[in-house]
């Protein structure tokens, strides 16, 4: 566990609406700063973060629902660790799994990691601040149906005890990245079940993302911390994931679990790629012939060689996203920063950096 250090974060968030030419070639733009909130300190901390709650664009209709920043203020093991146990009580066996794209690459001086989320059932995108007490500051995204919002204007739930399950937003990360540089984010695979171990502790998928923003500096710190838990999903005893993870350095490692251990694959070159089928000792042609968007983002870095900046990776995300996708994002661990788009909107482009 990071020991909590005095420090001041200064965040911005810029909206990048860039009206770009085919392959991201930049034309006159227009660019309007946002800030995250920080309501009076007055109140509770739950009542400042629910205040905090900002809507970036609006709420309409099937996959074109809205985008929000929250700032999280106060620590929320507790809150976590009740989520965490409704998940292993109430398993979502009927949910349907994201089939989702990572990539990253590194040249001198730039590292990058690049996802598209393609489960369209989404509900409306949060994007949450979060300070722990003891940990990293990060940036993450979560999907507002995980909190049982569903396609809903989240404006309205501010306050009241439902809108409450606000408070929960970073227990949710599919993806984010922290202050020190450390970027993850999680992808579908095909089911595994696992066996029990009492000293590993269960948790829920992206419980696990979120406790490596929290707690882990670099991808060695990140394979040392899974090796305490067990991750599950549609119920306590299966897994359909597996995660990616990038540092500021340009190391990049997939972890697998495989039923009752983790399985670890470096990326041998200065990018590596993420589908949604195991990676573990399977010989790349293999990947490329059964998942077309292994394949295009592999061509797409070879063709690079690997020095990708963030229209780029914008634009090879684009070549390799679905019917679904629902947001793209280009994280970079060395500035700290992301470029992300919505609902395939590909000509509006938002930015986001985190100061130590």
């Amino acid at each position: 566990m990071p020991v909590r250090q005095s420090k001041t974060h200064f965040v911005f968030m810029s909206v990048i609406l860039f009206f770009l030419l085919p392959g991201f070639l930049m034309a006159e733009g227009e660019t309007t700063n946002l800030q995250f909130e920080f309501p009076p300190s007055a109140g509770s901390n739950a009542e400042r973060t629910l205040q905090s709650l900002v809507k970036i664009q609006g709420t309409g209709q099937f996959r074109e629902d809205g985008l929000y920043l929250m700032t999280h203020f106060g620590d929320r093991e507790k809150i976590f660790q009740k989520e965490n146990q409704s998940m292993i009580d109430n398993p979502l066996l009927n949910q349907t799994w994201r089939f989702c794209s990572l990539f990253s690459a590194s040249s001198e001086g730039s590292v990058i990691m690049g996802r598209n989320w393609d489960n369209q059932n989404v509900g409306s995108i949060i994007i949450s601040l979060y300070n722990p007490e003891e940990g990293y500051s990060s940036v993450s995204f979560t999907r507002s149906i995980s909190l049982g919002f569903g396609h809903k204007d989240l404006e309205p739930f501010t306050s009241g005890d439902y809108g409450k399950k606000l408070l929960a937003a970073p227990f949710y990360a599919f993806d984010g990245i922290n202050d020190q540089g450390l970027a993850v984010g999680v992808a579908g695979v095909n089911q595994v079940t696992l066996q029990p171990n009492p000293d590993k502790e269960l948790v829920y998928v992206p419980f696990l993302v979120r406790k490596i923003l929290d707690q882990a500096r670099n991808v060695e710190e990140a394979v040392a911390l899974v090796e305490k838990y067990i991750p599950f999903d549609l119920d306590a005893s299966s897994l359909n994931a597996h995660y990616f993870v990038v540092d500021a350095s340009g190391k990049s490692v997939v972890l697998e679990y495989t039923g009752d251990r983790w399985e670890r694959t470096f990326g041998g070159k200065n990018w590596q790629v993420m589908t949604t089928r195991p990676v573990f000792n399977v010989q790349d042609e293999i990947l490329r012939s059964k998942c077309w968007r292994y394949r295009s983002l592999c061509e797409n870095l070879e063709g690079s060689k690997g020095v990708v900046d963030w229209q780029s990776g914008l634009r090879f995300l684009q070549d390799a996203a679905q019917t679904g996708t629902t947001w793209s994002v280009v994280y970079s661990p060395s500035e700290r920063d992301l470029f992300f788009s919505v609902y395939q909107e590909w000509d509006k482009v938002y930015y986001f950096r985190m100061r130590r």
